[in-house]
């Protein structure tokens, strides 16, 4: 079914976004499995690769799901399980306490993330031996070792970098890559720096990221590289509850836990609405129905299933703490207003939908 968004719309929505003067690199709209609005900003073209951030977190939750869809993983199995080596002598009752699933959801035994507290360079370790704070299962906190821990777990459990797990498994059939094909990995990410020594890091702390490491874990919390409509393949997934064309890549029922609502994120360290909406399993809920995959610096991909639409950006606006708010504003009061509730969502992403070619200025690079 084509879109119905009328261009009118669409043009508030562009010219809202861009009076703010965001560092706004890619902006892409996506309606009833169409691509309707596809704009790069100067410097920024259709084969850029960009760091995804904290959107990486959601590429780890879905490489979670599949292992869970084979029964090769629980959600309430006890992490220390898996990582017997990492363990203290002595394990805090908290530590042991963990389940997958409060990894999942942010509920932790940490208020903060663990590999930024101590000088070690292995980040899954200190998940374990950094002291807790709260009893875990009983309270959000945004915890980026947990999703760190995650991307180890999914390595440990397949033998493979997180990030060709996810194209073997899940991404791949999307067509993920093929604007970069031949020229760029589909899916890249950088690692934590497990076995280096501090010299080696020269002058780095412990707890950035390194490009290369191959005795490290993939950052799955904040490195993961792809292009727009790679992120864009990506989110159309998500809204059609893990369905591709006729092919289940994702139980439906794992979708619909993860993008839904587990647990509660309303507090008043959240300045923005849309971050009080509640939590699934590495993804944000937000007001109508929506759930987002977000990362600092402008990065988005906004579902909304009631309306078969997603949003789509990438950018650095490191200088604003209510960028991502500025855009969903955006999107709720110019988009949402015009818009139809659909009764089934379209299972796979037509970039080459007639009504994505010719509109300019929209579909072209600024």
């Amino acid at each position: 079914m084509p879109s119905l968004i009328p261009e009118p719309a669409l043009a508030r929505l562009l010219e809202r976004i861009e009076s703010e003067q965001l560092d706004v690199h890619a902006l892409l709209v996506l309606h009833r499995g169409a691509l309707v609005t596809e704009k790069y900003y100067p410097g920024h073209s259709m084969t850029d690769v960009h760091r995804l951030y904290s959107v990486a977190k959601s590429f780890t939750a879905l490489a979670v799901g599949a292992l869970c869809d084979e029964g090769r993983l629980s959600l309430e199995d006890r992490i220390v399980d898996h990582f017997p080596e990492k363990l203290p002598a002595q394990v805090h009752p908290w530590i042991a306490a963990m389940s997958v699933r409060d990894l999942m959801t942010m509920r932790t035994a940490h208020r903060t993330t663990s590999f930024v507290q101590v000088p070690d360079t292995d980040w899954v370790r200190t998940f374990f031996t950094v002291a807790p704070t709260q009893q875990p299962g009983t309270e959000f906190s945004y915890d980026t070792s947990a999703s760190v821990v995650l991307s180890a777990l999914v390595e440990k459990l397949t033998g493979r970098w997180l990030e060709e797990f996810l194209l073997e498994r899940v991404l791949g059939p999307l067509g993920f890559g093929a604007e970069t094909r031949g020229t760029r990995p589909a899916l890249s990410a950088w690692r934590s720096p497990q076995g280096m020594s501090m010299e080696s890091l020269d002058g780095s702390p412990s707890w950035e990221a390194v490009p290369v490491n191959p005795d490290g874990v993939t950052h799955g919390g904040s490195a993961m590289f792809c292009t727009a409509r790679d992120l864009a393949r990506f989110a159309q997934l998500c809204l059609a509850s893990g369905r591709h064309q006729d092919r289940q890549i994702i139980s439906a029922q794992f979708m619909a836990a993860a993008t839904g609502w587990q647990v509660p994120t309303a507090d008043e360290s959240f300045p923005c609405l849309d971050n009080r909406q509640g939590y699934g399993y590495q993804f944000w809920r937000t007001r109508h129905h929506g759930f987002l995959a977000w990362g600092i610096g402008g990065q988005i991909a906004l579902c909304l299933p009631d309306y078969d639409l997603a949003l789509v950006t990438l950018g650095s606006t490191f200088d604003r703490s209510d960028d991502h708010q500025i855009i969903l504003d955006a999107v709720w009061e110019e988009l949402l207003p015009v818009l139809d509730p659909v009764d089934a969502t379209q299972t796979a992403l037509r970039l080459d939908h007639p009504e994505a070619q010719g509109r300019a200025p929209h579909d072209r690079p600024a």
